[in-house]
């Protein structure tokens, strides 16, 4: 298991390892402060010596058409605290950037009234 980079929250070292997650393989990024197992309920929860909540799932831009969330992204956000993402609206048909950001609730927010100076590649 490789280090990417520093934690935005408590400075542990964010990790990668391959999930599976609704029969696909994923990647899950986390602190090594922020362990998760399943209780007594089936609820998936933070351990008790879990003191850390930064964890980020490579498919959590789906929703906007941004098929995976990638390690060297993962690192660029980490070393830089935001990062500059691509993604897709409606059917793929136009593609928009957006800053995206780390996020304590939900992993990463993308800055929605931030505009992106044109990007070029």
């Amino acid at each position: 298991m490789s280090i990417l980079g520093k934690c935005p929250y408590c400075s542990g070292s964010v990790h990668s390892r391959k999930m599976t997650a609704q029969g696909k393989g994923i990647k899950l990024y986390s602190c090594e402060n922020a362990n998760k197992e399943y209780d007594e309920s089936d609820a998936y929860v933070f351990t008790a010596d879990s003191t850390c909540t930064f964890r980020v799932y490579s498919n959590t831009l789906l929703r906007f058409n941004k098929r995976s969330f990638g390690i060297l992204e993962m690192k660029k956000l980490l070393q830089e605290g935001q990062i500059i993402v691509r993604l897709h609206g409606g059917k793929g048909s136009s593609e928009y950037f957006k800053y995206v950001i780390p996020d304590k609730e939900y992993g990463l927010s993308i800055l929605w009234d931030e505009e992106v100076e044109e990007k070029s590649a």
